[in-house]
């Protein structure tokens, strides 16, 4: 059975600094893998789409992709002009070893590029004409994909890893919420917040409603951030998970989610990542593996390949 809603007011204050609403019921994930959120805006049509934003945040393999392909589709639809003027009326045509539409593509990609012209030219005002305006579009189409080229190199973003569970472990006489995070890139992040909020199903009269409450920390801002980070909750008698267990927070369909920001000396502002746990990744009675380890002349070895290595413990009976 779900819990009951008490303090309803002050749980739907605290909803609201968040942002995320009451009705979702799906135990889908609301922050996808890769921290963005699961939501498709519909019934605004193309109003609602920024070329400039899904080329921003596209992937490198999808971006070049797409570069290459709308150079091979723009010199193809003026090779196909250049072809339906007449191969004639480009200069110097004599090679046999190229068909008439071949040699118009490759005479598009010099125009197009502004390399300038080989041993073909346009003759005439229709193919000059063409040629003019095709090396317009290949000025303004270089320029514009240096711009987003520039701009997703710009971009500040986080590469911030995290443990792919949750753990309920044994802390200090008491148990702790704990998952763990590294910085992947030898960037400086500095001045790190935390912010960790637990949702959950509960019953608002005849209606469900999915609640948001912030969890307290051990500690939530740290000054510098080169090693591991394990923040932890701790399961006191304040908590909201005390005395929660596996069946308890599957039932009321249990997430949580992380927000943390820091300051990057690379990019010199402020970058944020999300990121999301629910039901199924939470482990019980769990304690995380070192991953580090002091070495040689100073220096500390970070294995970033065990953030997310754990080992069982004995359950404390009660």
């Amino acid at each position: 059975m779900l819990a009951t809603s008490k303090k309803t007011n002050n749980l739907t204050e605290k909803f609201r600094e968040l942002g995320l609403g009451t009705k979702r019921l799906s135990s889908d994930r609301f922050i996808t893998k890769n921290g963005q959120f699961n939501v498709v805006k519909k019934g605004i049509g193309l109003k609602g789409f920024s070329f400039y934003n899904w080329m921003i945040n596209m992937s490198w393999t999808r971006f070049f992709a797409f570069v290459t392909l709308s150079y091979v589709l723009v010199n193809l639809f003026f090779g196909f002009i250049y072809y339906l003027i007449g191969v004639e009326y480009l200069t110097e045509y004599n090679d046999s070893s190229y068909n008439e539409f071949t040699h118009c593509f490759f005479f598009s990609t010099q125009t197009l590029t502004t390399v300038g012209f080989g041993r073909i030219s346009p003759v005439g005002p229709a193919s000059s004409f063409v040629a003019a305006f095709e090396s317009m579009i290949g000025v303004l189409g270089f320029a514009f994909a240096t711009g987003i080229m520039y701009g997703r190199f710009s971009k500040a973003r986080s590469k911030i890893m995290f443990s792919n569970k949750i753990l309920v472990s044994p802390y200090r006489g008491i148990k702790g919420l704990k998952f763990r995070i590294a910085n992947m890139v030898d960037s400086q992040l500095i001045d790190m917040e935390a912010r960790v909020m637990y949702s959950f199903l509960q019953q608002d009269g005849k209606d469900i409603k999915r609640r948001y409450l912030s969890l307290d920390l051990e500690i939530n801002f740290i000054n510098l951030f080169p090693l591991p980070w394990t923040i932890v909750h701790p399961i006191d008698e304040k908590s909201p998970l005390n005395g929660k267990g596996v069946l308890e927070m599957s039932k009321e369909k249990a997430e949580f989610l992380i927000i943390l920001k820091g300051f990057d000396d690379t990019f010199n502002t402020y970058v944020h990542q999300i990121h999301e746990y629910n039901n199924d990744e939470i482990v019980f009675d769990a304690d995380f593996d070192p991953m580090f380890d002091p070495a040689a002349q100073g220096e500390t070895h970070v294995y970033l390949n065990k953030i997310s290595d754990f080992h069982k413990v004995e359950a404390k009976k009660d």
